[in-house]
């Protein structure tokens, strides 16, 4: 019994347990429709980054890691140009809303500033690292940024994050697999560290 309730209850537990049933995705018809509708909702509102998954496919089936890699770089530039129209169009309806659960309007005013100075860049850093692309994708479009812009400089972003990880698995995903095995939990808490530090930082 208190083995049980130690692993119920253990959050790094029932993380490597989402792991494991992330990867059995990959042996299953609707994978790559899966990490499509992720990676599109990533892109607009969806909190969670993709790439979890898009790890766990690929460390599953590496040599679909480049397949699992141009979904997810296509996927989540379709849900940020989503997210990009939202803005544009329906950003007085929204932002009270986005405000309060999202961010505080002086972070997002230094957001706009961004797009002001470079909005290629801005964008485009958005797309590559762990800054939330969703919330640059919709303050591209209340920025009124060109569309074209905007949609470039994912594509470069995007396709430079997901192919980096496709390509190491093609490549060594072997080896890739057993060292996140190894040391899944000193990863799943840098990783969630890194995640609530970005969050609060956009948040407050």
């Amino acid at each position: 019994m208190n083995t049980l309730m130690k692993t119920t209850f253990n959050p790094l537990f029932q993380l490597r347990r989402l792991y494991h049933w992330t990867m059995s995705w990959s042996n299953r018809p609707g994978a790559a429709w899966a990490l499509g509708i992720l990676s599109t909702v990533e892109g607009i509102f969806f909190p969670i980054p993709v790439d979890p998954f898009l790890l766990a496919l690929s460390a599953s089936q590496p040599k679909k890691s480049l397949k699992y890699a141009a979904i997810a770089a296509f996927c989540s530039v379709l849900g940020g140009s989503i997210g990009y129209l939202l803005g544009a169009l329906f950003w007085e309806a929204s932002q009270d809303l986005f405000f309060t659960y999202v961010m505080s309007p002086n972070k997002f005013a230094v957001v706009i500033e961004q797009f002001q100075s470079n909005a290629f860049l801005a964008v485009f850093l958005a797309s590559f690292t762990p800054i939330p692309y969703k919330i640059f994708a919709i303050a591209g479009g209340v920025a009124g940024i060109g569309l074209p812009v905007f949609v470039l400089a994912s594509v470069v972003g995007r396709s430079l994050r997901f192919f980096l990880i496709g390509i190491l698995f093609y490549f060594w995903g072997a080896s890739i697999r057993d060292y996140i095995e190894k040391h899944f939990n000193a990863l799943s808490l840098a990783l969630g560290f890194i995640l609530i530090v970005v969050v609060l930082y956009f948040k407050f």
